[in-house]
């Protein structure tokens, strides 16, 4: 009895095991894809915290009010007597907005635990993602300034005041609820609230650039969107480039045959599994062919032997 053979059934069953396995490994995602892609964030981590307004509603004022009287002290050198209260209106309106420069305060700070008080701790040349934290301390901002954008707005044109005396006046007014926020003070924490998330630092170059697509936007150029932040800088690299377009064309009227023809786009994760399929279907049906062969084979007479049986049958007769 000859030992160390397949039958048809085990040949089958390695070859399935083996197409299995390039499935799965064209399927799967390399180290690097992996890498590449960003976890998802949780939709509760980009929601503002309500409950933690109170805490840090003050704090919030105050560098608001800090804010706002530097950009209309830059706004009075630049424009002198040209300068229009709507001018200082358009930066009230935009000191909540963390995606513009004037609202650039909320991605710069983050909230801590500090005993029994919340804090707003500054982070020194650093810009964080506008998670959570930042989404609260945008809604502190807003119930001080939305409905009071012109009133604000207002004092800013006619008075100039400094910081110290608008502070005075969002801040600690008792004739306006919404400038009141630090006549009150912030009530402690309690032991039981969980702790906030850390600060999540970004790319500055990635927040310009998220500025610049969305000041296009704004401007009726939402097609610009669709660019990466690589071709973003590539076409700010080129913008002293002629258009070609704008010029004549000495090929415009060429046959497009002679051109190279385009590359192909990568395959995708389908292509490429449907090809493992066909590649592996045909090496299994090669393979079961070559086995079957080489089991036969294995089995069949030696020509000695078939020499030998035919020589018998005939001294038989």
């Amino acid at each position: 009895r000859r030992t160390g053979t397949m039958n048809p059934r085990s040949i089958r069953s390695l070859f399935t095991f083996l197409l299995i396995s390039v499935i799965l490994l064209v399927g799967l995602p390399t180290g690097a894809d992996a890498a590449g892609k960003k976890k998802k964030k949780d939709p509760l981590e980009l929601r503002a915290v309500k409950s933690d307004v109170k805490y840090i509603r003050c704090q919030v004022c105050q560098e608001v009010a800090k804010v706002l009287s530097r950009e209309a002290s830059t706004l009075r050198d630049a424009k002198g007597a040209k300068l229009k209260e709507s001018d200082v209106l358009e930066k009230v309106e935009k000191v909540c907005d963390p995606e513009a420069v004037e609202g650039e305060w909320l991605i710069t700070h983050d909230l801590q635990e500090k005993g029994s008080e919340l804090k707003m701790v500054l982070m020194k040349d650093q810009y964080g993602a506008c998670g959570s934290e930042c989404k609260t301390m945008q809604r502190a901002c807003e119930k001080i300034v939305a409905d009071r954008d012109t009133d604000v707005a207002e004092i800013l044109f006619t008075g100039s005041p400094q910081r110290a005396a608008l502070v005075q006046h969002m801040c600690h007014n008792d004739d306006e609820d919404g400038f009141g926020a630090c006549l009150k003070k912030a009530p402690p924490l309690p032991k039981t609230r969980p702790k906030g998330p850390a600060f999540d630092p970004v790319d500055k170059k990635d927040l310009d650039m998220q500025r610049m697509m969305k000041n296009m936007k704004d401007m009726g150029m939402g097609g610009m969107s669709m660019y990466n932040r690589d071709d973003m800088e590539d076409m700010m690299d080129d913008e002293d480039t002629e258009d070609p377009s704008l010029t004549d064309n000495p090929y415009k009227n060429y046959d497009q045959s002679i051109y190279d023809a385009p590359e192909p786009p990568a395959p995708g994760v389908a292509e490429k599994v449907a090809d493992a399929v066909r590649g592996a279907g045909s090496a299994i049906r090669g393979g079961i062919d070559a086995a079957m062969s080489w089991g036969k084979g294995l089995f069949a007479p030696s020509k000695e032997s078939a020499a030998k049986a035919e020589t018998e049958s005939l001294g038989e007769l």
